[in-house]
This record gives structure tokens, sequence and C-alpha cells, in this order.
């Protein structure tokens, strides 16, 4: 069935209401923290304790020392190897699972929580019997890169009702909008379908006692405001006119795209 107009296009002196976005699904999650183990090199290899809880108490605003560098530059150590940890997959009776995300340095603060550059690591598996039980769980870092937006509960409880800003909210947007891509682009990974579309999807949704966690694809080439506008040096950047066409061609794809599914699903 086609339609000439969208379902909140006003018939009458007022317009109606957005559709609101069906409830987002979460998989449980677990927060380890990284061992800073003497005499470890191997950078592609980070370590856990054995049946480690969650990580300490909800960081209230979480500041962090190492956000003055908001380069995007992945080869970027983090100053402080203690504050590394991973935050893994866990099944529906609570098991950890073997695949998690490592989550490094900071990329930005936002007004529930900051956003972390992060790598996907993987559970190493072992079958020497010899391993003393308590032994350092090992856990191999793969080259696939994503954020994560780390946002706090108690955060998200104190000022959701006050800000325009609903976390919640966005979170179903952009588990609805993976979920269409999923639909109508069953052979495309999320990577694909997010340069095809503009748009940037879901990867994974993931919470714990302390956090709801939002997994996206990393853009390296950082925000597109930041590139138009620099706040430090109060300066913006003057776009050529087939510079501006090209990026207004895509906005307008993106448009097209975030239409659709509201309309015909």
């Amino acid at each position: 069935m086609q339609f000439d107009r969208n379902t909140d296009y006003p018939t009458s002196n007022e317009g109606h209401q957005p559709i609101d976005f069906t409830d987002y699904t979460a998989t449980r999650a677990k927060r380890l923290t990284v061992l800073d183990l003497e005499g470890a090199t191997d950078e592609n290899v980070v370590y856990t304790r054995t049946g480690d809880d969650d990580d300490v108490s909800d960081e209230r605003y979480m500041t962090d020392t190492d956000d003055d560098d908001d380069s995007m530059d992945e080869d970027d150590d983090d100053k402080d190897h203690e504050k590394l940890c991973i935050v893994v997959i866990q099944d529906d009776e609570g098991n950890s699972q073997n695949v998690g995300y490592l989550l490094k340095r900071v990329l930005k603060t936002a007004i529930y929580g900051r956003v972390r550059y992060a790598l996907v690591v993987r559970k190493r598996q072992t079958e020497n019997a010899a391993t003393p039980a308590d032994a350092p769980v090992a856990w191999d870092v793969t080259g696939e890169r994503c954020a994560v937006k780390e946002m706090s509960w108690t955060v998200i409880r104190e000022l959701r009702c006050r800000c325009e800003e609903d976390p919640v909210k966005e979170v179903k947007a952009m588990q609805f909008i993976q979920r269409h891509y999923q639909q109508t682009n069953p052979n495309r990974t999320i990577g694909e379908a997010m340069i095809g579309s503009k748009v940037m999807p879901s990867r994974d949704i993931l919470d714990d006692r302390n956090y709801l966690y939002s997994v996206m694809p990393f853009c390296d080439g950082g925000e597109f405001f930041d590139y138009l506008v620099d706040e430090e040096e109060g300066t913006a950047t003057i776009l050529s006119e087939n510079e501006a066409r090209r990026y207004l061609l895509q906005i307008l794809e993106v448009s097209k795209v975030l239409g659709y599914p509201i309309i015909f699903i």
C-alpha cells in the first residue's frame, strides 16, 4: 500500500503526535576490570580475573582524565591502563559469553555519560587441565573497532524527565532502524547498510546494573559538526559549492531512508 503523506500529516488544525518507537531489547552484560599484569607485553591480549564481579560503583557523571584527546586516533593508548574494562555479553541465565567489548579512551562526553572507543575481544579457549582455577582469563583483542555510548542509569533516572535529550528513546530509534536493516537487507552487514544509507544503526544494546550501553560502528572521521565549526577557535569551515552540494545530497538521502520504514513497516 502506498501513502502520499506521513501518518502525522495534519488533517485538522493540529498535527498528530509522531508514532512512538517500540520498546528496545537489551542484552544482559557484565563489566570486567582489565588487569595490569607485570610482564604482560602483548598488546593483542588483555586479562581479567576469573569470576570477576561487575565493575566498581556507578561513576555518577563519569568524568575521565584522558578526555582531553578527542582526535579519535585509534593508535593512542589510555593514560591509565587500570581504567580499561571489558563489557561481556551474557546469556539469559547470567553466564558470560566468549565475546565482549574492550572499552578504551573517551571520545566524547555527553549529558548521560560518555562515548568510548572500543575493540571487540574474544575469550581465549584453553584446554590445559593444569591451568589453576584462579588463573587470569585471557581475551584476544581483534581489530574490529566500534564506539560504545556508556550511559549511567543513575543520571538517566535523575535527568531524563528534565532534558530534551532522551537516551532511552534514542536507543529505541536506533534499534528500530537496526531491525529495519535486518528485515530489508538480510545479507548485508551493519557496516554495509550504514554506508549505503548514510544512517548509523545500533550494533548492540547492552545493560547491567549501572550502565546502558549503545554499541555503534566506529567512524574515524569524527563528527560533521566539528568539521564545520571549531568552537575553541571560534571559526567555521567555508564549503565550496560542490562540497556543500555533496553533503546536502547525503542529508536528503538520509531523510528518504528515515521516512521509508516509518511509512511502510
